[in-house]
């Protein structure tokens, strides 16, 4: 496609009210990236990239609906690049807000995570949906005393009502990561399953239920009655599990059991496992340059090398 017929395309998305095309130049520069002239190609990408932040969502867009392979193609790159500087920058003021005990840090990186496949997510809507879940939870826990009761109710609302379940079907694809999309579809793996569930109850409602990193399986820990603690598997419509069951699971499996594995896992190390296990979706797609963004995330959070390569290894952890 010639670059005045994507302009004249440009012109009809501009017509849509709901389209971000109301800028000259940014019509002019997506339409050259059409142009077989790689120079041509490298100055306007290097243009775009000056506009900055105010670029993403327009460019974006234009990728969505370019018919041309070539625009299409180093739209997408182009975006991908300011996807990964911007979010690495946010992601550095993450770790500074680990670093001083901010409450909100987990459920920030779960955004930011969730931003780096859909850079136009309105975290804003999200995090209302979430308000939203956490209102009726309240209501409905209000009516109960017991700790095992409070723990019925909540596992009633997420698996029964909203109808939270594990992707049987398609483990390996990267929207079971974001958490926008497993908010969206219900559906997800085992840790983004059982992050949804802390950010309500744990997060919103501040009740006694942390993270628990089991080797292949992240569980949710309920830590409310005496005694012992309950475990929950979020991937299998919230099946409730002691420490004898998940002693037996992993010996079964061939995997090794300590205590620890049980003690609750920190917020950070929760998105630091998060981000490894998109690492091994995208090294399964074979998308190289998603992988390297990813990594770059991870040696963010964890600058300690031995820390970072810690949760690259192994390929089998949800």
């Amino acid at each position: 496609m010639r670059a005045e017929t994507l302009l004249r395309e440009i012109e009809v998305l501009s017509n849509d009210p709901s389209s971000e095309w109301e800028d000259p130049e940014l019509r002019s520069l997506f339409a050259l990236l059409d142009d077989p002239d790689e120079r041509i190609a490298r100055a306007v990408t290097e243009r775009i990239l000056q506009r900055g932040s105010e670029a993403i969502a327009p460019l974006a867009t234009f990728a969505q609906h370019a018919d041309s392979t070539l625009a299409k193609a180093r739209a997408e790159r182009i975006a991908a690049e300011f996807s990964t500087g911007y979010l690495s920058r946010e992601f550095e003021t993450l770790a500074h807000q680990f670093a001083e005990g901010s409450h909100f840090a987990f459920e920030n990186g779960l955004l930011l995570i969730a931003r780096f496949g859909n850079p136009m997510l309105n975290v804003n809507a999200v995090r209302k949906e979430l308000d939203g879940f956490a209102l009726q939870l309240q209501y409905r826990l209000d009516r109960v005393s017991s700790a095992l009761e409070v723990l019925d109710e909540i596992n009633q609302f997420f698996f029964e009502d909203l109808r939270f379940r594990g992707n049987q079907t398609k483990f390996l694809e990267p929207e079971n990561s974001y958490l926008d999309c497993v908010i969206e579809r219900r559906t997800g793996i085992p840790i983004s399953l059982a992050s949804v569930y802390l950010l309500l109850v744990r997060s919103r409602l501040g009740l006694p239920f942390s993270g628990a990193s089991a080797p292949g399986h992240f569980l949710v820990r309920y830590d409310g009655l005496p005694g012992e603690p309950l475990f929950i598997d979020a991937f299998n419509a919230g099946v409730i599990l002691r420490e004898r069951d998940i002693k037996h699971y992993l010996e079964a499996s061939g995997l090794p059991f300590h205590k620890q594995f049980l003690d609750p896992a920190p917020p950070r190390a929760i998105l630091l496992r998060m981000l490894r296990n998109l690492i091994i979706v995208f090294v399964e797609h074979g998308n190289g340059s998603a992988r390297a963004a990813i990594e770059r995330f991870m040696r963010i959070l964890a600058p300690n090398a031995s820390e970072s390569m810690s949760f690259l290894r192994g390929l089998e952890d949800h």
